[in-house]
């Protein structure tokens, strides 16, 4: 069936789908727009690389999001928009995109189908090992392209029901950066509204309006009213700085979470836009020979953490207890998969349970088998207090049941090096988020890092492989019934631990700007006096 849009009739962005429709907004401050001025953002630590392919961090993509575009973006609704393709054909094993003419990249070249086909085909290569192809179509594909017609077709080995919007959402990097992908490690080459011309490594980035952008949805470019000509992203690491600097109008938009959103609440010119994020997980290292191989220790953990409390201290108060593996609006497959498959918070049941794996307790209280300390090297973020406080909340939980902790704060950078490079943790707090459920087999199924995967705990969960597979083909309810079960065999083998969900809100000062997902949409940015 042929689906033809018309252009689209806002603009977006969402967390891996790096273009497209607006999203969540406070309103307009009331001073007149700025001409030619400078949006200051900040976003807590250098995250490193901002190489699209070579990363899938939330900070990497914020930053990015400004230099690449995708062939389509996502509509507050959940809807797919035009965005480098303005049409497009869509079978259960196919998808042809017609690319919008009068594109350029940032050097000046024409982006033509054969440079979008070559992107597919990079990121599918076992030499680039990158992660986006299990992201974008974790499936087997081909692709071609015919540049006469504009055309880019890409083809499934077998039926994906998201193969629209799963292919539309890979960043498409302009043929000189893939060619030389070191010189992109820093810089960009792409086809979006920015072009970053300046890095000081953990302090900022800064990006330059391009002259003449005027594709995004809608015809949407970089220069209306109050749209800024230079991009400044700084990495504040702490939130009381940052609240502070948005107080003193030094900076644009900060992401607050902690309890100096008390007092940013309460400032009248502030605004206030929300994120609804998973905000706290234990996600698990499963590898031979590390703490969580053992099912009973899995199974112990669980039940030994509080989740209504550490839900309480994570958000601040301001969060609830995580009852979906899915929260980024709009929930794809929306519904309870929580309740009656995690264990339920029970310390004796954890004791019983380790008493019965024959995990002893020491002198010191902490658990040991075959000489063997049962302590788990737990990773986390550094930056918001509330983060500190729930893992130590965590430590002292599973200290009671005698599993000890050793808890490390990690900038973003180390903290994603961790987790893809080293695999050196048993356990990382964090949230995962992502638009879609078929996401999902990347992390907690699939390849392992050192073969391009994101599955960094290195999940083997055969009843998740099984109902993903089926699930990747539905469409529809089915789909999200398959979806639904998939993820309770995660939760039911404690291979992944959701704890809280709340709102990461952007804050903004005599600015504005629109969000969807977990990112600020750049094309939306606007100053004013």
């Amino acid at each position: 069936m042929k689906r033809k849009h018309p252009v689209a009739l806002t603009i977006v962005a969402v967390s891996v789908l790096l273009g497209g429709c607006g999203g969540g907004g406070g309103g307009s401050p009331t001073g007149a727009p700025v001409t030619g001025g400078t949006f200051t953002m900040n976003l807590g630590t250098d995250p490193g690389t901002i190489n699209p392919y070579k990363t899938t961090g939330g900070t990497n993509r914020q930053i990015f999001a400004f230099s690449y575009d995708t062939l389509v973006g996502r509509m507050p609704d959940g809807s797919v928009a035009p965005q480098l393709a303005t049409e497009w054909k869509v079978a259960p094993d196919e998808v042809t995109y017609t690319l919008r003419k009068g594109v350029t990249c940032e050097d000046g070249t024409p982006l033509t189908a054969s440079a979008v086909a070559a992107d597919f085909d990079y990121v599918k290569d076992p030499k680039t090992l990158s992660a986006w192809v299990n992201l974008t179509i974790p499936v087997p594909y081909t692709v071609t392209a015919d540049d006469a017609a504009g055309t880019v077709t890409v083809k499934t080995k077998t039926p994906f029901g998201f193969l629209l919007e799963g292919a539309g959402s890979l960043p498409i990097v302009c043929p000189a950066g893939l060619k030389d992908p070191g010189s992109i490690e820093h810089a960009s080459n792409g086809t979006g509204p920015y072009k970053v011309t300046d890095y000081v490594p953990g302090d900022h980035y800064t990006l330059e309006a391009r002259p003449g952008y005027a594709w995004g949805p809608k015809g949407a470019g970089n220069a209306a009213a109050g749209s800024p000509k230079t991009v400044k992203i700084a990495f504040v690491q702490n939130e009381s700085t940052s609240a502070n600097q948005l107080l003193s109008g030094q900076v644009n938009a900060a992401q607050i979470t902690g309890p100096d959103r008390a007092r940013l609440d309460a400032t009248p010119t502030l605004k206030k836009f929300d994120v609804p994020v998973m905000v706290g997980e234990m996600n698990l290292n499963e590898a031979k020979g590390r703490v969580f191989a053992d099912p009973e220790v899995r199974l112990a953990m669980a039940a030994a953490l509080d989740r209504a409390q550490v839900t309480k201290v994570g958000t601040s108060g301001s969060g609830q207890v995580a009852d979906n593996m899915m929260v980024e609006k709009p929930v794809s497959c929306p519904g309870d998969e929580t309740t009656g498959t995690l264990p339920a918070f029970d310390p004796a049941a954890a004791n019983q349970r380790l008493d019965a794996a024959g995990y002893a307790k020491g002198a010191d209280g902490v658990r040991a088998k075959d000489g063997k300390k049962l302590t788990v090297n737990l990773i986390y973020q550094v930056g918001a207090p509330q983060t500190v406080s729930a893992v130590e909340l965590i430590g002292q939980q599973l200290m009671a049941v005698g599993i000890g902790t050793n808890l490390k704060g990690l900038t973003q950078a180390a903290f994603l090096e961790a987790l893809y490079t080293t695999q050196d943790f048993d356990a990382y707090y964090s949230g995962i988020n992502l638009e879609f459920p078929f996401m999902m087999t990347a992390y907690w199924g699939g390849a392992t890092p050192d073969k391009g995967g994101r599955n960094t705990g290195s999940i083997r969960n055969e009843e998740f492989d099984t109902l993903s597979a089926k699930a990747l083909a539905a469409s529809g309810s089915e789909g999200c019934e398959l979806w639904k079960q998939a993820h309770q065999a995660l939760l039911k083998r404690v291979d992944v631990l959701p704890i809280s969900v709340g709102n990461r809100p952007f804050y903004t000062a005599k600015a504005s700007l629109q969000t969807v997902g977990l990112f600020a949409v750049p094309t939306s940015l606007r100053l004013y006096q």
